[in-house]
Formats: structure tokens, C-alpha cells, sequence
């Protein structure tokens, strides 16, 4: 990782995702990582295995807005699917200690983003 910086961590993380790159989560993620999303909390395995069953259907991730505050960030982003859902909105609110990424909660409209997992859905059935 070339830069541990709070921001450049938080590119990286949002980058790699709408990439489907999943090797450089490993290397991103903490040990202790704890990720809130729709009232659940997963740990690292279990952010990684949510993401897996995601990359799917993302094109891309637009990043619009990144906002940090020490070892805070909140980055803003479009993230873009094949889906008929298009483009959702999202935020997400990270921790970086270290160059690594130790909190996650993720913001977006469930309204919205449902056509992503009824396509998810459907593809898995097929």
C-alpha cells in the first residue's frame, strides 16, 4: 500500500469494490474490521463474503465527495450496477487506523438499491 493516509485508504477501499478487485481488501480491511449496514455488524470475513456477493453486478463506483477528519472519512459515491436499479447513491463512513480500514457503516436508500438484490436474486436461481 503506497500511502496510509486516511483519504488515499478510503479511495483505494471505494476503487478496488467498483473494480472487483478483491485482492487488495485483504491488505485494506484490519483484522478487527466491524461493518454496520441495515442494522446488522459483520466482521472482516463477513464484509468480504458481502462484497463477493455483490461484485456481480457492479460496473463501477463514482466517487463524488470524500470528507475526512483525522482518522475519519465519509465518501461519497454512486455505486453503478447492470442492474435496473442504475446508479445508487451511497455513503459510507470509515475508520482508518494504521492504513487500515477498522469501521465501516454503510448509508443508502434499501428503496432504491432493491432491484440490485432482486437481480442477485434472480441470477442465483438461474
Amino acid at each position: 500500500m503506497a500511502s496510509t493516509d486516511t483519504e488515499t485508504v478510503a479511495r483505494q477501499y471505494i476503487h478496488a469494490v467498483g473494480a472487483r478487485d478483491e485482492d487488495p481488501l485483504d491488505d485494506l480491511f484490519d483484522v478487527a474490521l466491524v461493518a454496520e449496514f441495515a442494522g446488522s455488524t459483520l466482521d472482516k470475513e463477513g464484509w468480504t463474503a458481502a462484497l463477493r456477493r455483490l461484485m456481480p453486478v457492479i460496473l463501477r463506483n463514482e466517487i463524488r465527495e470524500v470528507f475526512t477528519n483525522g482518522e475519519r472519512a465519509c465518501i461519497v459515491y454512486d455505486f453503478v450496477t447492470d442492474t435496473a436499479a442504475g446508479a445508487v447513491r451511497c455513503v459510507e463512513l470509515l475508520t482508518v487506523r494504521d492504513g487500515r480500514i477498522v469501521q465501516i457503516e454503510l448509508l443508502l436508500d434499501r428503496a432504491a438499491f432493491a432491484p440490485v438484490n432482486e437481480e442477485l436474486e434472480k441470477r442465483a436461481a438461474s
